[in-house]
């Protein structure tokens, strides 16, 4: 799932997180702008603490605040991704979507200025259509993506990691494991050491290559960066986000694949926990979830448990299948699967 944080806007007359920015003469007065910035740091928080509906409405304020200032539609941009990213999470796609697509034309519209958060929200865009198995779309995306990025992402570590990352999550839905690798290392290159990466970014990068490398039969190495998501967001007390939830559901599929691990079922009820609180009882993801829940339960021969789980799953299935189409989870049922050809 695609994660965002407050790059707050370069081109203003503030000091944002201590660094000086410039001002446009066209751009509104730095009060109006203070507000605004305000408003997207205390959703950004709410977000952070897992408060996901508060954070939305948190940015839709921000977004009235934004609407009808003068100057270049920057902070009307941002909004959008932002909205975007939050949607994605609470299973709204085309919401989500449309959020991104009008960032992207915004940021389109600004010419040069826009390139560098043009490129980052089609890089969003494709995660989104990644997420909700819409691999023509994906495809298609992540092919303009990589000629209009081409030679512009060098100075720019941050929009690189995004990029690159994106595109390892649309090869590795076609299918292309080899690329999809390459991709993913060279995104975890850029991430690691860079102060404006967030945690649930970086935890974002290892937890996709350490499905890369499940799906390649490396299953010790795959494990071993699923702990590492988990880890990262453990040490950074991101242990309420949608992230950490999906990153500790890949350690239980694959420790008790791999090692039989009987903490797996605990690991994957802590990960239906953090959905509930995240993002209520009617969401696609916590619906997979329960599905491999159920299926450690059996394993562990809980069977009672297993059939409650699944029963579960399927109510939320049959609730949620207009409103949710596609795939939401991180691919936990692709461990299953694999592992069935050993």
């Amino acid at each position: 799932m695609r994660i965002g944080f407050v790059c707050l806007i370069v081109q203003l007359c503030l000091v944002v997180h201590g660094r000086p920015v410039q001002m446009q003469a066209d751009l509104p007065d730095s009060e109006a702008v203070q507000r605004w910035v305000s408003t997207m740091e205390a959703a950004q928080e709410l977000r952070r603490q897992g408060s996901y509906e508060a954070a939305y409405r948190g940015f839709e304020d921000a977004a009235v605040q934004a609407r009808g200032m003068p100057g270049r539609p920057i902070l009307r941009a941002r909004n959008y991704e932002y909205l975007g990213s939050v949607a994605a999470i609470l299973g709204r796609p085309f919401e989500a979507e449309g959020h991104y697509q009008s960032a992207i034309r915004l940021w389109e519209s600004m010419g040069e200025i826009g390139t560098i958060a043009q490129l980052q929200a089609m890089a969003d865009l494709v995660n989104l259509y990644v997420e909700t198995g819409q691999t023509g779309k994906a495809d298609r995306l992540a092919k303009r993506l990589v000629s209009d990025s081409e030679g512009k992402l060098e100075s720019n570590r941050t929009a690189a990691g995004r990029v690159l990352l994106a595109l390892a999550a649309a090869a590795y839905l076609n299918g292309d494991l080899n690329r999809a690798e390459s991709l993913c290392r060279k995104a975890l290159e850029a991430k690691i050491g860079n102060p404006e990466i967030m945690a649930e970014e970086l935890s974002q990068a290892h937890n996709q290559l350490g499905l890369i490398l499940w799906q390649r039969d490396r299953h010790a190495a795959g494990l071993e960066q699923a702990r590492k998501a988990v880890e990262i967001l453990e040490r950074n007390d991101r242990t309420h986000s949608i992230e950490y939830a999906a990153a500790l559901a890949n350690q239980a599929m694959m420790s008790s694949m791999e090692n039989g691990d009987r903490r797996a079922p605990d690991m994957m009820r802590r990960s239906i926990e953090v959905v509930r609180a995240g993002v209520g009882t009617g969401h696609v993801f916590l619906a997979e979830l329960l599905v491999n829940y159920a299926g450690l339960l059996k394993q562990a021969k809980r069977g009672n448990e297993s059939k409650a789980a699944q029963r579960e799953a399927q109510q939320i299935f049959q609730r949620t299948l207009v409103q949710q189409p596609g795939q939401h989870t991180v691919d936990v049922s692709d461990l299953m699967r694999a592992s069935k050809h050993h």
